[in-house]
């Protein structure tokens, strides 16, 4: 018993620590253990000391639960980064444009409606298949690597916004807030694909039923809003031209394409050399 209670404390002082135990002499390592785990028929000062019970007698059941909690984790990180970078850019591009903009780029209305139906993919996150890499071992918060990533790319889609203000500034107010509606709405959901793997966005595996469908559909409806009665009387939208139209997709596109250059330029240069000197 105080050898298994020595390593577990040893291990601790750097990893969190799961104990699998049953009897009696297996009750202080449990209690130290930050996850302490029992059969179903251990010892009741064992399972006293448990926070998992095993109800099936297979070890299987510890691996799948580490695969599972690994796959929560990874879809974590992913709504975090997602959502910094959402937030970041679209906080750059309204700061600075209040500075040469006579106009607010976005009604609260419309803010309203693009926070809104770009929250349905965004919930989809939960639900995403995850790389098998990001299963190979156990991953934790890295704060730093976090803000950098969503700063970088955040920077980048205010870019595309500062080129799509450029373009409509002059033409007129509705005009610009119907094209950057369009462009947000589009550049989020390119977003969550982008950020949802270190991969390729084409080598990673299929996004989830769900985040597929409801990036469809959300797409779907955004296009179509501008379109409608309530789109114009109520969001105060313009009709989009197939002029607009055209230029918010070429813009969607290269920032789909500049978006991944960034990200593997910081998984390649800035990640792999955080990692690294944690390491060592």
């Amino acid at each position: 018993p105080q050898q298994k209670f020595d390593i577990i404390q040893l291990l601790e002082s750097k990893h969190a620590v799961g104990f699998l135990g049953e009897g009696i002499n297996d009750a202080p390592a449990l209690k130290l253990a930050n996850v302490a785990i029992v059969v179903d028929g251990a010892a009741d000062v064992a399972r006293e000391s448990a926070d998992v019970i095993l109800l099936r007698g297979d070890l299987e059941t510890v691996i799948e639960g580490i695969r599972e909690g690994r796959k929560i984790f990874a879809n974590i990180l992913k709504y975090l980064k997602v959502t910094l970078t959402s937030n970041f850019g679209n906080f750059y591009s309204v700061a600075l444009s209040s500075l040469f903009l006579p106009f607010v780029p976005l009604l609260p209305v419309q803010i309203l409606l693009l926070d809104l139906l770009s929250d349905f993919p965004m919930i989809a996150i939960a639900t995403d298949t995850v790389d098998t890499e990001e299963l190979v071992r156990p991953r934790e918060y890295n704060i730093h690597s976090i803000v950098l990533a969503s700063t970088l790319l955040g920077t980048v889609s205010s870019l595309f916004d500062f080129a799509l203000f450029a373009i409509y500034m002059h033409v007129s107010p509705g005009a610009l807030q119907t094209a950057w509606f369009l462009l947000s709405a589009c550049t989020e959901v390119i977003l969550i694909y982008s950020l949802r793997t270190r991969r390729s966005c084409f080598k990673a595996h299929p996004a989830s039923f769900a985040l597929g469908s409801l990036s469809v559909i959300i797409l779907s409806v955004v296009v179509v809003i501008p379109f409608l009665p309530i789109g114009t009387d109520f969001f105060r939208f313009v009709l989009p031209t197939w002029s607009m139209l055209g230029i918010v997709g070429s813009l969607a596109l290269a920032y789909f394409l500049m978006t991944e250059i960034v990200k593997r330029w910081y998984y390649t240069h800035i990640f792999q050399h955080d990692s690294e000197r944690k390491t060592v």
